[in-house]
């Protein structure tokens, strides 16, 4: 039999790969394609089902979630700990509970929904993501609150699937708008996450924390309801009628426990070397970890390429070129530029420019989220028009770059440090949205969900390392010349040096100055100078560090393809394919069968151009 003519874009994008009953495959015959998704032409603009645009709205209101989660909890961490007694080492485990166990976890769910598909597997995720914030939101300690980020942090794992989810049931021409609206509406996350929760800590110093997760639990609720309700995807690949144990047999297994294995002490320690405790001097807590995880990381991604054929890190990822793996390196820069401004610029803010915990300050937060809120409408049309997510990408890391800059050079100026966030924000919306859309276009449809988790946890993991060492290069500037330059501005003015502790508690705390032997307001103001000209010089030297990783994203941008060849009216996984119509038919006509009709050609049936091996 002659090969049939299909117009299935896939087939033409990867050059290898042929028609096999309602799916195609590759050079080695395996599957890169959902299956029912062949004959589509990629030229004819089919309509999009109102059912399609409400599971994009639910993947948004997912990553509005992801997002605010993202926020809410580091930008209220002080008022938490504040509230239950906590310790500045239990502080910073609120947010690195979360981030921990997030980076392992993508890629395991990823793959798994992608070979036997996405329903079951998001609902039961979020339901942990539910649990968590019950834990959370109910805590009486410290500890209950960080066991509930950890339910959550191991649930957040699924976030790379929202993106595909939203990407997946719609024409690829239209990706840009998916993923922009799903960008869009995640940003507006931040008004919640820091005004109004920053309204009730404020109002209620006890319990005005809890509504960090009340909202959050809220927000779960409707995203679980949305899934159950409209979410019926039909099957991806044959594996998805295999019986549990046959699909429990076929997982990956020893990749799974080496990721596992390698990521927990390699993202553990990166997150010891910001406890004030311990720090890189404690080489058990953070030398130690970060070695054995990179050498076990090493071998896991080793055991992948050549150890297995059916791993999490998919081999049919790589068959269309270099474009998959550096977008990994560039979502990496992106992930350690976001975290910087998520939380070093806070602490700047916090401790160079507004009294901590006050609306005002959560308010210099807002710029980089209001940006983005703007600017990704007009972007989305830019990329559906003219099919470039090169350029814009590559403007992209130039924006972030003058952000750096103007970041580092603000010092003490507040307004300057404003502005400059803004900026950051206009390079933060076409590096997020288009490398998710880069990323997509670049890989097989049927591992879109395991290329967009893959790409969420390359971002989380340069978000924890770039942390680390943005923490590391502070601590370096800070520990000894912050008593330093104070001792040296209040010893002249009579201050005595032995109760130098005391002061710089008092800086730190805005506690105990009735207690400061021979304190008076010269004194204050001068130690306050030398404590903010010492620390503004720390971060400036922090963020100037990290503009060379973003001057080499902008030159990578120049030696990737645009791969604007998959943005068409090819749906990659449809909520309803041409298998799931002839099945019906099949099901009808067996029916019917008692009747002893025999069908004609010219009975209504829909029959699939297929080849036989």
């Amino acid at each position: 039999m002659d090969k049939p003519n299909t117009s299935h874009m896939e087939v033409s994008t990867f050059p290898d790969s042929h028609v096999v009953d309602t799916y195609a495959v590759d050079s080695k015959d395996e599957q890169v394609t959902v299956i029912g998704t062949m004959g589509q032409d990629p030229d004819y603009k089919a309509p999009v089902s109102w059912r399609a645009w409400a599971i994009v709205a639910i993947c948004a209101l997912a990553t509005f979630q992801n997002t605010y989660y993202g926020i809410a909890p580091a930008a209220n961490q002080y008022a938490i700990a504040g509230a239950l007694g906590g310790t500045a080492s239990e502080r910073i485990w609120i947010v690195q509970a979360a981030a921990v166990p997030a980076i392992a976890f993508g890629p395991i769910f990823a793959i798994i929904s992608d070979v036997y598909g996405r329903r079951y597997l998001i609902l039961v995720v979020w339901c942990l993501f539910a649990v968590g914030s019950i834990v959370s939101m109910t805590a009486s300690g410290m500890t209950a609150v960080i066991a509930g980020q950890a339910l959550s942090g191991i649930a957040s794992g699924i976030s790379g699937i929202m993106f595909a989810v939203a990407s997946e049931v719609i024409p690829g021409a239209y990706r840009a708008y998916g993923q922009t609206i799903v960008s869009w509406v995640s940003g507006l996350s931040s008004l919640v996450a820091l005004l109004p929760i920053g309204a009730a800590t404020a109002a209620d110093p006890v319990n005005g924390w809890r509504w960090v997760f009340r909202i959050k639990f809220i927000i779960e609720c409707l995203v679980i309801i949305g899934i159950a309700a409209l979410y019926f995807p039909p099957p991806r690949t044959a594996a998805s009628k295999q019986s549990l144990g046959q699909k429990l047999k076929a997982l990956d297994w020893i990749g799974y426990i080496l990721l596992l294995g390698a990521l927990v002490p390699f993202l553990m320690g990166f997150a010891w070397s910001s406890d004030s405790n311990y720090g890189w001097a404690s080489k058990t807590h953070t030398v130690v970890p970060v070695v054995v995880g990179g050498v076990l990381f090493i071998v896991c991604l080793l055991y992948e390429w050549k150890g297995t054929k059916t791993g999490f890190l998919d081999h049919r990822l790589f068959q269309n070129g270099r474009n998959f793996p550096l977008c990994m390196v560039l979502i990496a820069v992106e992930g350690s530029l976001f975290y910087l401004m998520n939380n070093i610029y806070p602490s700047q803010v916090n401790g160079l420019w507004e009294q901590p915990g006050t609306i005002k300050a959560n308010a210099y937060l807002l710029p980089f989220f209001m940006v983005i809120t703007v600017v990704s409408p007009f972007l989305s049309i830019y990329v559906t028009k003219f099919r470039d997510v090169k350029w814009p990408i590559f403007v992209g890391f130039i924006s972030f770059s003058a952000s750096v800059i103007g970041l580092a050079l603000s010092g003490t100026d507040g307004k300057l440090g404003l502005t400059f966030n803004g900026i950051g924000g206009l390079g933060f919306a076409p590096v997020l949205i288009l490398i998710m859309v880069w990323v997509q276009n670049s890989t097989p449809p049927l591992f879109i969900g395991t290329a967009s988790a893959l790409t969420i946890s390359s971002r989380t993991l340069g978000g924890t390392v770039g942390l680390g060492i943005a923490n590391a290069i502070y601590g370096s500037l800070t520990n000894t010349q912050i008593p330093e330059a104070i001792i040296a501005a209040v010893a002249p003015l009579g201050f005595n040096p032995a109760h130098i502790g005391q002061l710089i508690g008092f800086y730190m705390s805005g506690q105990g100055l009735d207690k400061i032997p021979g304190i008076n307001g010269r004194i204050l103001r001068a130690g306050l100078a030398a404590l903010h000209k010492t620390e503004a010089h720390a971060y400036k030297i922090v963020w100037l560090s990290f503009l060379p990783g973003c001057v080499v994203a902008a030159v990578i941008c120049l030696f990737m393809r645009n791969s604007s060849e998959r943005m068409n009216w090819v749906v990659d996984a449809p909520l309803e394919t041409k298998s799931d119509v002839l099945s019906a038919k099949e099901r009808a006509l067996e029916a019917d069968h008692a009747s002893v009709h025999i069908p004609t050609l010219n009975d209504n049936i829909e029959v699939e151009l297929v080849e036989r091996r």
